[in-house]
């Protein structure tokens, strides 16, 4: 559910929106919460605005901004490209980008033609002249450094009777050898895929588009959709590998709030969601 615009973000979306027709400045104004690292404000039927919750974040927005202006229209569905430049205050960023209508389809669900065409739209975005603008692999729980961080500081915090099981999980994904690599978003489920009408319309949030092999937007689409979809729109070597990174996801969620500083509250939350799930899944 939305809520309305408190005082904080208001001035920065009156930033973001600073230049846009003053039917959007006026726009009624809601905030959707949609992940752990940012708020999207709508202005009704005008736009999105994004804010990054965390300071010092321009230049990385600036960076994925562009890469959502750079994909070509080519590749089939909606994307919230930009409406303004990305604006800056005490720290925070945010940007205004064009709304995308319809909403993300109920969990499970998903024709199986769609997804099948969405996975092969975005592997299809050519890597080449956006290489530079692509997130690393694994960056929002610690990029090159994420194994190391499972190891020393996110198997320890969990139960003592999962943490033999979350090591293999992540000795598992780590012996993933590179295949197939091609162009993934990254976060290809859920509040990120807008359905309409049964189709893909839209896709948000790419934040974490990097270079990987398929298995990695597979597993996003298992995780929102349903794994037992899997083998049914995607090879056998694409799916077991899309199963190995499913069983270190709530171990990623966990690492992105130790390496981004979050509460101890919020870490010891995110440490008891993912002990339970891997007692109950591994």
């Amino acid at each position: 559910m939305g809520k309305s615009v408190n005082g904080v973000l208001h001035d920065i979306v009156d930033l973001a929106v600073d230049g846009l027709p003053p039917g959007a400045q006026a726009a009624q104004r809601t905030v959707v919460d949609l992940g752990t690292a940012h708020t999207v404000v709508l202005l009704r039927g005008y736009a999105a605005v994004r804010v990054r919750r965390d300071l010092g974040t321009a230049a990385g927005m600036r960076r994925r901004q562009q890469l959502v202006d750079s994909i070509p229209a080519s590749v089939g569905f909606l994307l919230p490209r930009s409406l303004g430049p990305v604006v800056e205050l005490d720290g925070t960023s945010a940007v205004a980008t064009e709304l995308i209508p319809g909403a993300p389809c109920p969990a499970g669900e998903g024709d199986l033609g769609e997804l099948r065409k969405l996975l092969a739209r975005v592997a299809s975005i050519p890597t080449g002249p956006i290489e530079e603008l692509l997130a690393e692999p694994l960056e929002f729980c610690g990029g090159a450094e994420w194994y190391g961080i499972q190891r020393k500081e996110v198997v320890p915090l969990l139960d003592g009777d999962v943490q033999g099981r979350a090591l293999h999980a992540v000795c598992a994904l780590a012996a993933l050898e590179p295949f197939r690599e091609v162009f993934a978003h990254g976060d290809l489920a859920g509040q990120n895929v807008f359905w309409d009408g049964g189709r893909v319309v839209g896709v948000l949030d790419w934040d974490l588009a990097s270079r990987s092999d398929r298995s990695t937007d597979l597993a996003c689409v298992g995780a929102w959709n349903g794994w037992d979809k899997l083998p049914l729109i995607a090879d056998s070597e694409d799916t077991s590998r899309a199963l190995v990174r499913r069983n270190t996801f709530r171990l990623q969620q966990l690492a992105f709030a130790v390496v981004n500083g979050r509460s101890a509250e919020e870490i010891q939350r995110t440490a008891a969601r993912a002990s339970a799930w891997l007692r109950q899944n591994l």
